[in-house]
């Protein structure tokens, strides 16, 4: 009876932390952004960099870092629409805002990194602007990369995507796992970067991609960026 007992006594205790309730990322940001805004607007003010720069690691960290992404259904400047629940493989989720110029060499990169990583990893691009723009914008892009958009002059009451853009601002990169997990985020701290840290930023990029998503799979090409 006892035998009995304990193993009844494991199985519920499995069940209970199997059973645990997911966090998701739009949960978690909407908690935690407004004290995060309010004390990284002050280290901005004061010219504290590294103060700004461990605030945002910290809220990452407690909060966001596997954090669930609710699914999300954006248009594509091409037409139809993408679901991220359909999408099989990790995904790089990069935002861009509408008066946003992009650059020649990032476009090259991105396009570089698709053909690199096809079959592994997709790439998502998201314009916060119409059909009109993001069509043209996005038309550098190769097939392999997904140009999709946000209006939200038609889109005021969509409060899982909302998020995306109201937390960090745009440009930013979002890195998803296969099971739809937060795993990174890149943000431009400064509005200008000259190019020494636009190349370090490249490079970042590279290595958290070969870290987080491919640690055990090697890749022969050097540098891809997924920001300005």
């Amino acid at each position: 009876m006892r035998v009995y007992l304990s193993i009844i006594a494991t199985l519920l205790v499995f069940l209970a932390f199997s059973q645990e309730p997911k966090t998701y990322f739009e949960h978690e940001i909407s908690k935690h952004l407004k004290a995060y805004k309010t004390q990284s607007e002050i280290a901005i003010e004061n010219d504290d960099k590294e103060y700004a720069e461990f605030l945002f690691d910290s809220l990452f960290d407690s909060h966001l870092k596997s954090s669930y992404i609710s699914e999300i259904t954006l248009n594509k400047a091409n037409g139809g629409r993408l679901n991220t629940s359909n999408v099989e493989n990790a995904f790089l989720l990069i935002t861009k805002s509408a008066w946003e110029q992009l650059d020649s060499k990032e476009i090259e990169a991105i396009n570089r990194m698709s053909i690199m990583y096809k079959g592994q990893i997709d790439i998502v691009i998201l314009f916060w602007t119409s059909k009109s723009i993001a069509k043209k914008r996005g038309s550098d892009f190769n097939s392999l990369v997904t140009v999709t958009y946000v209006d939200e002059r038609e889109n005021n009451s969509n409060h899982i995507i909302k998020p995306y853009k109201h937390s960090f601002g745009a440009p930013t990169c979002f890195y998803i796992s296969e099971d739809k997990r937060l795993l990174n985020i890149d943000r431009k701290f400064t509005a200008n970067l000259d190019e020494d840290d636009s190349e370090l930023a490249f490079k970042s990029a590279h290595q958290q991609i070969k870290l987080i998503l491919f640690e055990d799979k090697k890749t022969n090409e050097g540098i891809i960026t997924t920001l300005n």
